[in-house]
């Protein structure tokens, strides 16, 4: 009993709190697309990509520009920008192919997800000699933001601060993404494409435009969790770093309504399962290949019931 309430303190809640980040940014970008009408697969491997960016630009930018960058947090802020900017492209290609050419979106999201772990391989053994892992003691990690009067709330501050800036930032777009879709003329005309396009399009709605901005927008945010994973969590990239967390995303979005909170409140509960995990490591005898299992088998215990619940609505529709 005891080792059971030691799973809950504030330093789980923490890290649950971090491992959560790259999974709601994900899930926001996943809601996004598929609000759009676009089911978008290949958050994992932009994310993959973005982790590979990030960290390799804040090397060169505190390394190899003209006279170096001396600040070495500065640096680290324009990998995340970097990252973000290689996703973002990654999706307008995503986007261009889809939507210019008519590729199936799961063909493609397959051969970006492939693409991105073997050239992040590649690359990694082409400039830096390494195969599996690589760092610099160069790299500096994202500080942690520590704000006083939130801090000094009883119980709650230990919760809501000390954390980096791309934590903050994805509750801050999960509040923003609400306004936008449900207070904006842009976020009724995404929830219109999703619904029916023909009727969109019937209405004057650019579909494509929306679609162009859901899938670029996505890969952006997939490009910021990419960046947290190496230069906001950790400093080292690792091969396959993302480990299936766009995929977890996708089924956060989902059950989570497709909505900016739900898909919040859902990644959270998915990072929470990942930090239980990894406390159980420590507090429990089970196998660590059972622990390390788990995350997994709740995202498809979860994707089960969107589907069945998915089934019912259909049903009941049917019937009526």
């Amino acid at each position: 009993m005891f080792e059971f309430l030691s799973l809950f303190n504030v330093n789980v809640i923490n890290s649950s709190i971090r491992l959560a980040t790259p999974i709601v940014l994900a899930a926001l970008g996943a809601a996004m697309c598929n609000k759009a009408g676009v089911l978008n697969l290949a958050i994992d491997g932009k994310m993959l990509i973005g982790a590979f960016t990030g960290i390799v630009a804040t090397y060169f930018f505190r390394n190899f520009t003209q006279v170096g960058i001396a600040h070495p947090i500065l640096a680290t802020y324009l990998g995340v920008l970097t990252a973000m900017v290689v996703g973002g492209l990654f999706g307008l290609f995503f986007a261009w192919m889809h939507i210019k050419y008519k590729v199936d979106l799961v063909i493609l999201a397959i051969a970006i997800n492939m693409l991105a772990l073997e050239v992040t391989v590649y690359l990694m053994r082409v400039l830096f000699k390494q195969a599996g892992t690589w760092s610099d003691p160069s790299i500096v990690q994202l500080p942690s933001i520590t704000v006083g009067w939130i801090a000094a709330i009883p119980f709650f501050g230990s919760f809501l601060t000390g954390y980096n800036m791309i934590v903050y930032v994805s509750w801050i777009l999960a509040v923003v993404l609400s306004i936008m879709m449900y207070k904006t003329r842009f976020g009724r005309h995404i929830q219109a494409v999703g619904e029916n396009i023909e009727a969109a399009k019937a209405a004057g709605i650019s579909v494509q435009r929306v679609q162009y901005f859901a899938l670029v927008f996505s890969g952006v945010l997939a490009g910021m969790a990419g960046s947290f994973l190496s230069v906001g969590h950790l400093t080292l990239f690792t091969r396959n770093m993302s480990n299936g967390r766009g995929w977890i995303g996708n089924a956060a979005a989902l059950f989570g309504f497709n909505s900016a909170p739900g898909s919040f409140f859902a990644a959270l509960f998915f990072g929470f399962a990942d930090g239980i995990a990894l406390r159980l490591q420590n507090v429990t005898d089970l196998p660590p290949y059972i622990v390390q299992l788990m995350p997994n088998i709740l995202t498809i215990v979860i994707l089960a019931f969107v589907s069945y619940r998915a089934k019912l609505r259909e049903l009941k529709r049917t019937q009526q």
